[in-house]
């Protein structure tokens, strides 16, 4: 079984989103689940709502305290908790694909460094690849700096999401696949797929 981890020290950054989008893509050719250990729960949230809408996910969410049958899937989503640097130390260690997701704002690539400390302390599984999203998008200054500062940096910008109600309004469901495109590039980005 491959590991994906979504990290990051802040929250508010779309790693839920992010987490659903990829198990998404990788439910169309592999068996997947995701394991929500965020205590606020929202994959699990997402998934209950697609349930009480009558479309179920092709994909299982578990909670870190029900999480039977995880070991029979090819891939593992971690959606992990915002500000709790032992869990994404050790979701860092066993995850062989890490993605940290970004906003773009004044401040944020400051607000990178400390997700980045925890892998930089040792916590990083040994052949992990790593991969930046850039989420939330905007056509605007800010979000055009953004690729060139995380190139200067030396961290790898996998997939671009565009700001758009869309990702919002998919919540408890299925995300189209124009909105999936950018996610399926960041897995081939870092060889996932």
């Amino acid at each position: 079984m491959k590991r994906i981890g979504l990290l990051s020290r802040k929250g508010g950054v779309g790693k839920t989103l992010c987490s659903m989008a990829l198990a998404q893509v990788l439910s169309e050719r592999y068996r997947v689940a995701v394991l929500d250990i965020d205590p606020e729960g929202s994959a699990q949230a997402w998934a209950s709502s697609a349930l009480r809408q009558g479309t179920p996910l092709p994909y299982a969410v578990h909670s870190a305290v029900a999480a039977a049958g995880m070991d029979r899937v090819d891939y593992l989503v971690v959606d992990t908790p915002p500000n709790d640097p032992k869990t994404l130390a050790s979701v860092a260690r066993e995850s062989d694909f890490v993605f940290i997701p970004v906003q773009p704002g004044e401040g944020e690539m400051d607000r990178l460094e400390p997700t980045l400390d925890v892998l930089r302390s040792g916590h990083f599984k040994a052949g992990a690849q790593l991969g930046v999203i850039l989420n939330f998008a905007e056509r605007d200054n800010l979000s055009l700096a953004i690729p060139a500062a995380l190139e200067q940096l030396g961290y790898p910008l996998v997939a671009s999401i565009k700001k758009s109600v869309e990702y919002r309004r998919a919540f408890g469901g299925l995300l189209s696949p124009e909105l999936l495109e950018p996610f399926r590039s960041a897995l081939e980005a870092v060889g996932a797929v």
